[in-house]
This record gives C-alpha cells, sequence and structure tokens, in this order.
C-alpha cells in the first residue's frame, strides 16, 4: 500500500509539473483567432442560441458547452478558462498513469509519464479545443472500462461508467464515434460472446478469487451493465440532439459539412509513405522481437543490448538532433520530436498483431485493446490535419502505445528502457515546446509581447500590436455604435462579442471556408436581411492564413458598405439605409 501511494504521490507531482507549464505558457503566447472561436460560440449558447439550429459549426457541441456552462456560472474570465486547461493538464497525466500501469508497474509506468510534463494538450496549445477534451473523456472512459473490467462494483456504477462512452464522440467526431465502435465490440466480444466461443465459466467467481490489483479474472456481470449504460448513452445523447438542435442540423453540420476539413486520401501516402519513418519503424520492431527472445534459453549478452539499442534509437537520434541542431527546426512543423509518431505506430500495430491470436481470449479486456485503440483513434485524430497539426491533443496514446510495446513482466531490462524513454522523448519536447513549433501559423514578429493587466481579459498574452489594436477597436465601438445595433465582424479573429456583450447577427461565428460555407454575396445579402449596419474588417490578422479564408468577404461588403473611419488594425464600414 505504501509503495502504491508513493508512486502515486510522483505521478501527482508530474500531474501539477504539467498545470505548471501551462501555466507558464499562458504567459508566453496566445491566439486570438482560436480563442475567440471557442468563447464566442460558447457566449451564444449561454445566450440561449442553439448550436445546429441557429447558427452552424462542423464540429460536435461538448467542449463549447461545456465553456458555455462557466460563462453561466463564472461570468466571461480568461482566467476562467486558463485554469480549466491547468485542471485538463493535471487530470491527464493521472488518467494516463492509470491505463499505463495496466500494461507496465512501478516506477516504469511513472516513467512513462514523465514526457506528459511538457506535451500534456495545453503545455502545446494553451486554449480550450476539442482534441484536448476528446482524449481526456477517452482516458477517463477507458479507466472506468478497466475498473469495471477487473473489479466488483456496484450494477449503477458500472451503468454509469458505460454512459460516459458517448461522450467523446460529443468532443469530436472523427476520434469520438470510431472510439464509441470499438468500446462496443470490446464489451460485446467479452461481455457475451468470448464465454461461449472460449468454453469458459462466464462471469462466476470462485470463493479463492478476489477483484485485487492485477487478477486475471474478468466481471462479465460488471461489463455487461456498463454496455448496458453504453447503449443508454447513446440513445440519450440521440434523444438530446432530436429534441434540441433535430438530427437532420447535425448530421448536416457535423458529418456532411466537416467532411471537407479531412485530409484528403492523396496526402495519407504524404504522412505516412515516408521510407524513413518506415525504416526507423522496421528498426523498432527488430529491437522488440530480439527483446522478447532474450530470455528464452541461452542467448548471447549482446541480444539485450542489441533489442534495446534498436527500440530505444530513434528516440536517442531525435533528442540529439533536436538539441545539436535546433536552429534547423524553428521554421515550419518538420520538428524531430514529430517524426516519432509513424514509427512508434507501426511498432505498436505490430506488436498487437503479433499478440492477437492469444488476445481474443485473454481475460483482460483493457490490456489487450490498448495498443489497437491507440493506433487507429490516432490515425482518425490525425485525419484533420494530419499529425503536425493534429497530435497535440493525442500523446498520451503516444505514451500507451510505447507502454504496450514494453509490457514484459519481471524484466530487469523494463525499468531501464521506460526511464531512457522517458528522459530522451522529454529532451526531445522541451524545445518542441518553448519554440511553439505547433503555433507557427500565428504573426509573432513583433519584438515584445503584450498582457492584459485588467478587466475580465486579464492575462491573455501577445505579441504586438494585437492586443492594441484589439482594444482600440473596443474603445470606437464603446463611443460610435450603440448597443442596440447588430454589428459583424470579418474574420472574427477577435473574442469582440464575449468581451462587448453583443450577439452576433449571423447564422456562423468565423470565416473560415468549412465553418462557412456561403459565397461572399450571400453573408452580404444575409447581412442586410438582419439589418446589420456596421462591419468590421480586420486588416492586421495575428493568424495569416485567414486571409485567404476570407478572400472576397471584405470586397463584397464594401461595395455596399462606406468606410467611415480606418483604425490602426480594422477597418469599420457602414451603411445607410
Amino acid at each position: 500500500m505504501w509503495r502504491q501511494a508513493v508512486l502515486w504521490l510522483a505521478v501527482c507531482v508530474l500531474g501539477f509539473g504539467a498545470g505548471a507549464v501551462h501555466q507558464w505558457q499562458t504567459g508566453r503566447i496566445g491566439v486570438l483567432g482560436d480563442y475567440a472561436y471557442i468563447v464566442d460560440t460558447a457566449w451564444r449558447i449561454a445566450q440561449g442560441e442553439v448550436m445546429y439550429r441557429d447558427f452552424g459549426l462542423p464540429h460536435s457541441p461538448l467542449t463549447f458547452h461545456v465553456q458555455a456552462t462557466l460563462i453561466r456560472v463564472f461570468g466571461f474570465s480568461y482566467g476562467v478558462t486558463a485554469w480549466y486547461c491547468t485542471v485538463v493538464n493535471v487530470v491527464y497525466v493521472l488518467l494516463t498513469y492509470g491505463l499505463v500501469r495496466v500494461s507496465v508497474s512501478g516506477w516504469s509506468g511513472v516513467a512513462l509519464c514523465v514526457p506528459l510534463v511538457w506535451l500534456a494538450p495545453h503545455c502545446i496549445y494553451p486554449h480550450p479545443f476539442y482534441d484536448p477534451d476528446t482524449c481526456l473523456l477517452i482516458l477517463l472512459n477507458l479507466n472506468l472500462l478497466q475498473w469495471v473490467a477487473t473489479r466488483r462494483v456496484r450494477a449503477v456504477v458500472a451503468f454509469l461508467g458505460g454512459v460516459t462512452t458517448v461522450l467523446p464522440a460529443l468532443a469530436k467526431q472523427n476520434v469520438g464515434y470510431p472510439y464509441v465502435v470499438l468500446v462496443v465490440g470490446v464489451v460485446v466480444w467479452w461481455g457475451w460472446l468470448r464465454g461461449r466461443w472460449a468454453g469458459g465459466r462466464g462471469g462466476e467467481w470462485s470463493q479463492e478469487e478476489s477483484k485485487e490489483e492485477g487478477t486475471e479474472e474478468l466481471d462479465v456481470v460488471g461489463l455487461r451493465w456498463f454496455g448496458a449504460g453504453v447503449a443508454a448513452g447513446v440513445v440519450g445523447a440521440v434523444v438530446w440532439l432530436g429534441l434540441t438542435c433535430g438530427l437532420g442540423n447535425y448530421w448536416r453540420w457535423v458529418f456532411a459539412s466537416a467532411s471537407r476539413r479531412l485530409v484528403g486520401l492523396v496526402l495519407i501516402p504524404e504522412i505516412y509513405g515516408n521510407y524513413e519513418s518506415w525504416a526507423l519503424g522496421g528498426l523498432m520492431v527488430l529491437g522488440w522481437w530480439l527483446w522478447q527472445r532474450k530470455g528464452e534459453g541461452a542467448r548471447p549478452s549482446w541480444v539485450a543490448t542489441a533489442s534495446a539499442t534498436l527500440l530505444l534509437g530513434p528516440f536517442v537520434v531525435m533528442s540529439t538532433i533536436t538539441w545539436l541542431c535546433g536552429g534547423l527546426f524553428v521554421v515550419g512543423y518538420n520538428h524531430p520530436l514529430l517524426s516519432l509518431w509513424v514509427p512508434v505506430m507501426i511498432l505498436t500495430l505490430v506488436v498487437g498483431l503479433w499478440q492477437l491470436p492469444s488476445a481474443l481470449s485473454a481475460s483482460q479486456p483493457v490490456r489487450v485493446m490498448l495498443p489497437w485503440i491507440a493506433v487507429i483513434l490516432t490515425f482518425f485524430s490525425f485525419l484533420s490535419q494530419g499529425h503536425t497539426k493534429s497530435s497535440y491533443g493525442v500523446w498520451a496514446l503516444f505514451v500507451l502505445m510505447v507502454a504496450s510495446v514494453v509490457r514484459v513482466r519481471n524484466d530487469p531490462w523494463q525499468l531501464l528502457i521506460c526511464w531512457i524513454f522517458a528522459i530522451t522523448l522529454t529532451l526531445t519536447a522541451i524545445p518542441y515546446v518553448y519554440r511553439n513549433i505547433r503555433l507557427r501559423y500565428i504573426d509573432r514578429r513583433g519584438k515584445t509581447l503584450q498582457t492584459v493587466t485588467s478587466g475580465s481579459f486579464r492575462g491573455f498574452t501577445v505579441h504586438v500590436p494585437h492586443l492594441s489594436n484589439f482594444f482600440e477597436l473596443l474603445d470606437f465601438v464603446t463611443k460610435y455604435i450603440p448597443e442596440s445595433e447588430p454589428v459583424v465582424c470579418v474574420p472574427q479573429e477577435d473574442p469582440f462579442y464575449v468581451m462587448t456583450g453583443r450577439r452576433n447577427p449571423l447564422p456562423m461565428v468565423i470565416f473560415d471556408r468549412t465553418a462557412t460555407p456561403f459565397f461572399p454575396e450571400d453573408i452580404v445579402n444575409e447581412a442586410e436581411r438582419r439589418q446589420v449596419k456596421w462591419v468590421i474588417v480586420k486588416r492586421v490578422l495575428q493568424i495569416r492564413h485567414l486571409a485567404w479564408e476570407v478572400e472576397g468577404i471584405p470586397e463584397a461588403f464594401s461595395e455596399k458598405y462606406t468606410t467611415v473611419a480606418r483604425l490602426s488594425g480594422y477597418d469599420i464600414l457602414y451603411r445607410i439605409d
């Protein structure tokens, strides 16, 4: 008991470390457009508008509803959303460890969680977003599934645990829905079919058996109640969506519209077709194969050394490259850390296939399915924007893949391999986070930082001149635009509506080509129909690629609206009816 307490204490230190890194990160960088996308949408929901019915978004609703709830309870405050992200980081690390110790135990499990101090989602990306929320909910549900499958719990607890399975689907569709399908398959096989196929004892218990950690027995009854909860959660989600926004609207925006955002089939070879990644993956597979066989009979001592070298070589090399040639990776997304994803996925897939003959008859469903779940969900996550832009929220899956690979009980080499992995990956992650490689799409040409020092936006930090421009706009709006008159912001890169307390008059949130499948003329006509007289066009953008996202929209408004003021970063357009 004391040993487990010390291990959990160490993991808690790692979790609070991840939270501290996020707090440090909030004082270094902020993304106005991404933050506005979340909180302005949440502001609309908090004011009573309904997603997909009153306004469209190509994303699942949960993240926006969570932030709307925080706004209703605490009012709008950047500090509240920042602390929400900090808590997510801490819980993220704790839940990852809860699953890591299914595969490895002791200090090996603690070691695998060390890189998450820097790779927890909000260390890389400082604002609330659906990728981190989805992975957090997946980790939570897998922990509940492991608990129900290996311990005797009450039926109502197992049932409620099953209900949470649907939450990842409500957070991000391309990852959450495949996860629900995978869990349903696990529950059906281990809860109903496995006993008949293997001629096992089903869910009965002998008097000598207990539900302690490490027991190989399966609680079929609890698993069946968990499955009932999954079914109830799916039905409840369908009913809720049907009664609020309508299933047709939900399908139109979350699937039909969002499908344009997926990586095309022609780009998949660019993600997985790199021969260097396959070569590294092949070397790691060879190292794993040697490691599995080094304990069989009399083996030369070099076998253990060779296996460890092949397994850990890519991590050591990437760490060395990062520190010796770090300046080469300052621009763009080609950071050595990201090149580790595909080789580890290849290794995990081979390990899963190798163990497949015995997997279906095993009595630990979560332990057996972790490598498959991690690889499959990672693949679906990368369908959004590839591994360079989609991996920031799913590093826990990377850790779980490694844990599944090094799962060899009572092996003295396991601890050494886990700690070398932890140290090298952490050394590679620190420059990746410090240089904000993931956030290269924002403008950081300003030499100094600006931080809001008062008000509800206190603590938000960006490079000059974006905050000073934004507050100049807020002063203008306060002086010259009555609160009763609707205002349209193009491309709505700033949290304008939540800061001013106004309502967005258009049925869209941001002028992204996926989020707004309307032609510029349609947008102007809708603004006229809703009697919009004021239009704010932002000239100095922090997210530079929004310039082509809104191509044609400012020109369409300029044809019918007159420029009445020109601020440092904005043009103010007005139309006299």
